[in-house]
């Protein structure tokens, strides 16, 4: 179904859920789907597909509208609506959820996996899996965790070690564990919205970037920051949630049907990720670019710190850890 365009303050935008006449003729089940990603992003795409799966599956009864690049809003605000019922459906970071759950910092255990296709088969391991329970306390329902691949550092500058990072501005998305994470560092965390984030390294706003390959190729990182290294010190997973209104709308089979089709569609996001993830590192590198890897020892101190803010806080990075390891 062709995505419309709407309004994008966030008050029109949210009264613009309640008209009618925004989904397929017919369908008796709607599905609101908010997202910060643009339609090119995989993780919006991943939602269209849920949508039109679910048209398929349903006959007609369920249609979907897909509300990208943050159109109702920052995440906090979209998750407010899932918590008012004003807004169906969320594929967020869980990088906002860990600012409300303290133990959804555990995905984010620095080195925790390796890869892409270690971190899928995590994401839909036995702890994961529970920990999405704990998106009950906020009066929605976890569906699944996706990926938005591994964190690196981009810059304007190299840096040999950690101690090089000293006293720079690093573009980072601001919640708590990835905040410890670089002021452990003596690094500032700079807070800059993505589209904003090229010209905030021309003009020298920051300095680098905690960035994915994805973005750094698709916002053209590379021609503002040609030093890339390549630290996979972290995942950055997105997760599936319903509003608890909207879940408890729904029959068993419907539950079932829409739990399924997220679970699918999830898989294919994974596999663009294993796919991708190599093409870009590719790309990247044939800019010029300085790319160079490096290993945990990178971060020096760092790692240990972090892990003694962060295991009493989020009890489910033991048993990630032995999940993990297993998968290695």
């Amino acid at each position: 179904m062709k995505r419309r365009t709407f309004l994008k303050t966030t008050t029109l935008a949210a009264a613009a859920l309640a008209a009618p006449g925004l989904t397929m003729a017919g369908a008796s089940k709607k599905l609101r789907i908010g997202t910060i990603t643009p339609g090119s992003h995989f993780w919006t795409q991943t939602m269209d597909r849920v949508g039109k799966s679910m048209a398929e599956k349903s006959g007609g009864a369920f249609a979907s509208e897909i509300f990208p690049s943050g159109q109702l809003g920052n995440e906090a605000t979209m998750i407010q609506q899932l918590q008012a019922g004003g807004l169906d459906m969320g594929f967020l970071t869980v990088a906002e959820f860990s600012n409300r759950i303290d133990d959804m910092a555990a995905l984010f255990t620095p080195y925790l996996v390796a890869d892409v296709a270690q971190a899928s088969k995590l994401l839909t391991g036995a702890t994961a899996t529970a920990m999405l329970d704990q998106y009950k306390t906020l009066g929605m329902k976890g569906l699944g965790f996706g990926l938005g691949g591994m964190r690196h550092l981009i810059s304007r500058k190299s840096a040999a070690t950690s101690a090089d990072l000293a006293g720079r501005k690093y573009r980072i998305t601001p919640f708590a564990p990835l905040r410890d994470f670089y002021e452990l560092m003596d690094v500032a965390p700079t807070p800059v919205p993505l589209p904003g984030l090229f010209d905030a390294l021309a003009n020298g706003q920051v300095d680098g970037a905690d960035i994915d390959l994805e973005l750094a190729w698709k916002l053209k990182l590379y021609d503002q920051a040609p030093n890339l290294k390549i630290t996979s010190q972290m995942m950055f997973p997105v997760v599936a949630v319903v509003s608890g209104k909207y879940w408890a709308g729904l029959d068993a089979g419907e539950k079932e049907m829409l739990s399924q089709t997220v679970s699918e569609e999830i898989d294919w996001l994974f596999a663009q990720y294993v796919e991708f993830e190599p093409k870009w590192l590719a790309d990247l590198k044939g800019t010029g670019m300085s790319v160079s890897s490096a290993e945990p020892e990178f971060f020096g101190d760092t790692l240990a710190q972090w892990n003694g803010i962060w295991e009493p806080k989020a009890p489910s990075i033991a048993a990630l850890r032995a999940e993990a390891q297993a998968l290695a």
